[in-house]
Order: structure tokens, then sequence, then C-alpha cells
């Protein structure tokens, strides 16, 4: 059997082609003070597309695992909140935490 050439030129870095992520910066987002109100705000009017977009989007700028550990779930679960393609259906109990999480 021939021995098999090696290739003399490097290819290209694919790193051009990558995206770039644009981040979620909103002040309003961070502050769980208010992403607290806002979600139990939700709760009271029964309007269960705003909470999970809220929900979302506060996730979406803060350290997932700081939030999961504080409120007793896993990570993946956190996850599968923010996950569009995924049916929301928490349970109370995982809401509840979250909120309890946000406020500590």
């Amino acid at each position: 059997m021939a021995k098999r050439g090696t290739l003399k030129k490097p290819k290209k870095s694919g790193i051009k082609s990558l995206k770039k992520h644009k981040a979620f910066n909103s002040s309003e987002l961070k502050n769980t003070d208010l992403v607290a109100d806002t979600l139990l705000e939700c709760i009271k009017t029964g309007d269960l597309d705003s909470f999970r977009e809220v929900l979302t989007a506060h996730l979406m700028t803060v350290n997932k695992t700081q939030i999961a550990k504080l409120a007793g779930v896993g990570r993946r679960t956190l996850y599968d909140l923010i996950d569009p393609a995924k049916e929301f259906n928490p349970e109370l109990s995982t809401i509840s935490a979250i909120i309890r999480a946000l406020v500590a």
C-alpha cells in the first residue's frame, strides 16, 4: 500500500464564519426585585405568556448555575424553561423556588 501524502498548506480557520452573540445587557432584567415583582404580577393576572418571556429574558442575563443552586433545582431545569421548543409547564414548586431564589 502506498504512503498517503499529507496536506502541505493548512486550512484556514472557520472563526470568521462564527456569528457573534449579542448578550442581554438590560439593567431591568438584572434587577431581581423588579423581575420577581413582575413575575408575581403575571401570576396574579394569569398571563402565562408574559411570565415565560420575563423569566426567560432574566435567566438569559444571569448565571444559571448560581440561580439553580439558590433555588435547589437542576441547571437542566432552567435550560428547559428557556428552551422555546419545549412545552412550558413547570411545577408550582419549581416556580416558587426560582422566585424565592430571585429575592434572596
